[in-house]
């Protein structure tokens, strides 16, 4: 029922997802750092922030690159690379042991490991790829050392990416000479001696066969017993594992006619194997695999986000879940393109995902280690937690000197569809906009400021004031008011230009009223609204309405 007189109710649709329109007039709908959770018998649906994450380990101090994340379930440990460091985290509560150095300092590293104690890593910087053998080297990784009459040479093998099916490593070839269309298959070396424990026997090297193309990564299909998907870079070919001297065979009645453009865009769980496609026909696609079945996510308006990148191979691309949803985060690393987006394989719905400032998300590899899920950050080379019990972003200081951690809302902005009339009048007044988001659950939500890095005295603790009254803060400390808010601006031309923003101050902690009304929005022929949600608490919002009338 309208609130206002002589209005009628519309509805407005904010819980939705990032559609990607052609051109904002087609559609300007996008949301960032937020998606769509459902109730749970289904009935009703909500728009919540995505996962916060929190800074864990400072591996370099001062940050670097970070290239790589590992879990061993056999060792109970993680590998990390930051640079060309390599380190062992045994805990997360104890500090890191430095294994040892790469030869290359940046570019992403890729991890397996076999039954035999041995985890081989590599990239496609360097010729070299390695072992960390914790049983028989526990302080050390080495250089991995090929064996048999097949083993390969430098100009063979160019090592950059690896997989582990049944007791064998598939390493994936970059290359791009006469060699580059084969992909090895090696087998441990090591049988307790600790003089083979960086050694790997090589069983066979096989070719792609659909196309003249160049064999660059392989990766199990999930829950498919011995199938591997084998990528190229325009074609992709099933192999199965068979007894015999074969090993492997490919299945000549089915291939996948897309390759893959950055073989760290692979990503697999349990119900698919996702990455970005790509061929000598067309430009970039998110690809899915489930059940030997490939599918092109498309639109038109994905499709168009995705011909406006201008480097491809510079991405990387994680899959997690949480809270019962599947999500692929694809990220375009390069300054030029600097982005992120989510595709939510759980409700096939696709978002957007930044950092505190709006550029791409950090995550390079993800893991699941000790009940928590955990990144890699490719800008600092920090490990972090991640989750959707944290509402921010914590993040180390990334300036000399500089002792505190930076502590960021997470950025969630709803840009909704455009409304127009269907009977197209010349044009209507906005008498009110409303809707509900979750206030008063925001922990010590006031008006009285806080501030991070006190100065304090060494012997009380006691916080160091100026002559002024004024409390001192260390290097890099800083101060905020936690209180939450939503600020809307409003387009009037399709999502091309948007107002002045109003802002609504949200309730302070303990007190619920939830829902915020905007009224007078003046004459309008079509209206699009963009609210941005800032606090340190989580968000949680439900579509709205407006009341319009002559």
């Amino acid at each position: 029922m309208p609130l206002t007189t002589d209005s009628k109710e519309v509805p407005v649709r904010l819980v939705g997802s990032s559609v990607y329109g052609r051109y904002s007039t087609v559609s300007a709908e996008r949301t960032y750092n937020m998606y769509i959770t459902s109730s749970g018998d289904g009935e009703e649906q909500w728009l919540v922030n995505f996962p916060g994450y929190q800074a864990i380990i400072e591996l370099v101090e001062g940050g670097a690159e970070g290239r790589g994340l590992f879990h061993s379930v056999r060792g109970n440990f993680l590998l990390a690379v930051v640079a060309s460091e390599v380190f062992l985290i045994s805990d997360i509560a104890v500090t890191p042991v430095l294994l040892g150095t790469m030869a290359s300092s940046t570019g992403e590293v890729f991890f397996d490991g076999n039954l035999d104690s041995q985890i081989y890593f590599c990239t496609d910087q360097e010729s070299d790829a390695y072992i960390y053998n914790y049983l028989a080297f526990p302080a050390a990784i080495g250089v991995a050392v090929y064996t048999g009459a097949l083993a390969p040479s430098v100009t063979d093998l160019l090592p950059n990416y690896v997989t582990y099916q049944n007791t064998y490593f598939i390493v994936g070839n970059a290359l791009t000479n006469a060699n580059g269309s084969n992909w090895y298959v090696f087998e441990s070396g090591y049988a307790g001696v600790a003089a083979d424990a960086y050694k790997l026997t090589t069983v066979t090297f096989l070719a792609l066969q659909t196309k003249p193309d160049f064999a660059k990564a392989a990766i199990r299909i999930p829950a498919a017993g011995n199938n591997l998907l084998v990528f190229g870079s325009t074609v992709a070919e099933i192999w199965t594992q068979v007894p015999g001297l074969a090993i492997y065979q490919r299945q000549s009645s089915i291939n996948i006619d897309f390759g893959v453009a950055s073989v760290a865009t692979i990503a697999a769980n349990d119900e698919a194997v996702v990455w970005l496609g790509i061929n000598e026909k067309s430009s970039a696609a998110l690809m899915v695999m489930r059940g030997g079945q490939a599918q092109r996510i498309s639109t038109d308006g994905l499709d168009h986000l995705l011909d406006l990148v201008q480097f491809p191979t510079s991405s990387t691309a994680f899959m997690f879940r949480e809270d019962g949803h599947l999500f692929y985060v694809l990220t375009f690393f390069d300054d030029a393109d600097d982005f992120s987006i989510v595709y939510d394989l759980t409700t096939s719905k696709l978002y957007d995902v930044t950092d505190w400032d709006f550029t791409s998300f950090p995550a390079r590899q993800i893991v699941y280690f000790g009940n928590e899920t955990y990144f890699i950050s490719k800008k600092d080379g920090g490990l972090y937690k991640l989750s959707t019990d944290l509402t921010q972003y914590d993040v180390y200081a990334q300036e000399d000197g500089e002792t505190v951690d930076k502590v960021y809302d997470i950025p969630c902005v709803r840009v909704s569809n455009t409304f127009r009339v269907s009977d197209r009048p010349e044009k209507y007044k906005i008498k009110m906009f409303t809707f509900v988001i979750e206030s008063g659950t925001t922990e010590d939500a006031s008006d009285e400021q806080v501030c991070e890095g006190y100065l304090i005295t060494e012997d009380t603790g006691q916080i160091i004031y100026t002559e002024d009254d004024i409390p001192m803060l260390v290097e890099g400390g800083y101060c905020y008011i936690n209180r939450p808010r939503v600020d809307l601006t409003i387009s009037k031309n399709g999502g091309i230009s948007y107002s002045n923003t109003v802002s609504y101050d949200l309730k302070a902690s303990g007190q619920y009223r939830n829902q915020p009304r905007f009224n007078n929005l003046g004459y309008a022929q079509q209206i699009t609204y963009q609210m941005r949600i800032w606090g340190k608490g989580r968000k949680v919002l439900k579509n709205g309405t407006m009341e319009i009338g002559g």
